[in-house]
């Protein structure tokens, strides 16, 4: 997917509403959506048919429902691309390489959010 001239054709928002579907039925009480992206939608069929900004106009709604109103976590990584024009919380990476270490660092900071969350909290009640 990295190989340039590569047709990398995708609907990021329809792919976005499947996998936040999937994670607010499972139990647990904490789930974090992380996306790994190669830039903005692109699909020349549905672009066709509805205009040109209608996916980037679909990811842009998808995200702001899941950021705003679901317990859901998102984040994410942008391999070559800015992502954070679309995400919140998202940071970008020149080389695939870089990956699995902004993986695990993005993770971690998540995590170190919700331990200083509960820091505070406790805080308050004493």
């Amino acid at each position: 997917m990295m190989k340039e001239g590569l047709l990398k054709e995708n609907i990021d928002g329809e792919a976005l509403l499947w996998a936040h579907g999937r994670l607010v039925g499972r139990p647990e009480a904490r789930r974090i959506l992380m996306v790994i992206s190669d830039g903005a939608p692109v699909d020349d069929t549905t672009s066709s048919a509805n205009g040109g900004a209608y996916l980037e106009r679909h990811l842009r709604e998808v995200i702001a429902e899941i950021e705003n109103r679901s317990p859901v976590e998102l984040i994410a990584i942008g391999i070559g691309h800015d992502v954070t024009r679309y995400y919140r919380r998202a940071v970008t990476i020149v080389d695939v390489e870089q990956l699995a270490g902004v993986m695990v660092d993005k993770l971690a900071e998540l995590f170190d959010e919700a331990c200083d969350g509960v820091g505070a909290e406790r805080r308050k009640r004493a």
